[in-house]
């Protein structure tokens, strides 16, 4: 098969299993700071796993809905780690949404840019011995970022959301957003605490992926001993 005629291929594919996306449940959650929130379950996407629709308050749908898409980091979102800025990322946006007429938060199941926790953790390992973030990757087989936001959007479509101001420092979100038909009319940076464990993290990011990140926060970070 020509690589052109391939590509169309799975781009077809790809295409066709994020129109596939179901509601398979959803329930009110609240949660701290944000007590009125609802959590909608849809099957299906990337890899065919279960994604969460996180939406806080009542956001207006006939306006510009306040979204992020927020890729799953259990080290970070749960356990707090210092390496990343994930964990603040998360619980300032359900913040902002909740104190400022709702919105949505998509919490994806594409942990380590796609990699997954095991490649994560070793590309942790890789870290520690000086690699950076992206390198660490690289040297796996992995690309830049294995993530794909097409079934990303078609969850926001299906939950009636037609404008979207994202909450993001990638532009490669407000990108694939837009190419799926969406009208992102303003995005927002989310900036978490630097460290000195993730100040490297961050500037990589910047550097080498064009992450929206503030050069002033990462001055002020403490110096790595």
């Amino acid at each position: 098969m020509h690589p052109s005629v391939q590509g169309e291929a799975v781009q077809a594919y790809r295409h066709a299993v994020a129109k596939a996306l179901t509601v398979v449940g959803r329930a009110p959650v609240p949660l701290e700071g944000a007590g009125d929130s609802e959590f909608v379950v849809f099957r299906g996407g990337e890899g065919l796993r279960d994604q969460v629709a996180i939406v806080v308050g009542k956001p207006d749908l006939t306006r510009p809905v306040v979204v992020r898409l927020h890729s799953a980091c259990l080290t970070g979102d749960l356990f707090g780690s210092l390496k990343c800025d994930c964990g603040d990322q998360l619980r300032e946006t359900v913040k902002f949404m909740a104190g400022h007429d709702g919105g949505i938060l998509l919490y994806l199941d594409q942990e380590g840019r796609g990699n997954g926790i095991a490649n994560k953790m070793r590309a942790y390992k890789l870290q520690s011995q000086g690699y950076d973030t992206y390198d660490a990757d690289e040297i796996l087989g992995f690309e830049l970022d294995q993530r794909r936001f097409d079934f990303a959007a078609e969850m926001l479509r299906q939950l009636g959301v037609g404008q979207v101001r994202l909450m993001t420092n990638n532009p490669e979100k407000i990108a694939a957003l837009r190419k799926s038909g969406l009208d992102v009319v303003g995005d927002q940076r989310v900036m978490g605490r630097a460290t000195a464990e993730n100040v490297r993290y961050l500037a990589s990011k910047r550097d080498r992926a064009g992450h929206l990140i503030d050069v002033e926060t990462l001055a002020r970070a403490p110096a790595q001993d």
